[in-house]
């Protein structure tokens, strides 16, 4: 079955039309992400703003044209974060019916099983113990699996671009900064890992920070989800691409091949929530996801 599949996030709008058969993802047909930062000043005002609202609908009109030029026999979409937490969701979800798209408001829970079915269709773990995570704009997914023990998820609200609104990551950053937003990033991650209780063999990551960061380290002009999807990268490269990063301005950073426009202030805190997490669980290796939540959603439709 040909499947499109929409993920709204809190920083950007993701489709992808995928061939799904019997349960498994087997062929991408088209993908496309638009950059619309719909959490931007969520946090300060509780609402979504005229202006992302607008690009999201622009959007999901490119991607409704998308679905019917492919042919796509379902057409899906979830909202996350951003429309979870806003006092004025209608403004999005009213006008996005009249085009023609029914979008399901998930919960963290939901949005982290869904990627966990997205992460395993694209990368196979072995059977290791495997911590996934996924961090958005507006929250950070944890998805924990091991053989003959129940799937553990947790999703909690914290974002690059929550982080972006209380942090100004657009100028260069010194090291002393940093050091002031490790200190309350490191007690919310223990926290997870409290709670949690993992012990990965395996880490991998999922969502915008770990293909970027990818991409930057490939020198990639052109995004190629194929060399993205199951890439190792060492901690200390990333270590090394969080100190140029922060030695640059935003617009500065944007020249770096591989750096997608407008995230360009986002890398910053998604490096920071990476490498925390490397160094609590011990992990020198970070294998990318590009497959997530839409990848995980299209399967979901198929089988429904």
């Amino acid at each position: 079955m040909r499947v499109a599949a929409i993920d709204i996030g809190s920083n950007a709008v993701r489709l992808i039309i995928a061939e799904i058969q019997h349960g498994v993802l087997t062929e991408v047909i088209h993908s496309d992400r638009i950059i619309t930062r719909l959490g931007n000043g969520i946090k300060n005002t509780g609402r979504i703003s005229e202006e992302s609202v607008l690009k999201t609908l622009i959007a999901l009109q490119k991607f409704a044209k998308a679905a019917e030029e492919h042919k796509a026999a379902k057409l899906t979409a979830v909202a996350t974060s951003a429309v979870r937490e806003c006092s004025n969701r209608e403004d999005l979800l009213i006008p996005a019916k009249e085009i023609g798209i029914s979008v399901n408001v998930i919960d963290g829970e939901t949005e982290a099983a869904l990627e966990l079915a997205g992460v395993q269709s694209g990368i196979e773990t072995g059977g290791r113990r495997t911590l996934i995570f996924d961090i958005g704009g507006g929250s950070t997914e944890f998805i924990y699996t091991e053989p003959n023990v129940p799937v553990k998820v947790m999703s909690i609200p914290l974002g690059v671009v929550k982080m972006a609104d209380s942090y100004n990551f657009r100028e260069p950053c010194i090291e002393e900064h940093m050091d002031r937003i490790r200190i309350p990033l490191f007690t919310i991650l223990n926290d997870v890992k409290r709670e949690m209780d993992f012990q990965p063999e395996l880490l991998i990551g999922s969502a915008g920070t770990p293909t970027t960061l990818a991409a930057i380290d490939l020198k990639m002009k052109e995004y190629d989800w194929k060399k993205i999807n199951g890439y190792p990268l060492k901690k200390s490269r990333i270590e090394q691409i969080f100190i140029e990063l922060c030695s640059l301005t935003a617009e500065e950073r944007l020249l770096l091949p591989g750096m997608e426009k407008g995230r360009e202030d986002l890398l910053i805190p998604g490096t920071l929530i990476t490498l925390e997490l490397m160094c609590m669980t011990g992990m020198e290796t970070l294998t990318v996801s590009d497959f997530g939540l839409r990848e995980g959603l299209a399967v979901a439709a198929a089988n429904n």
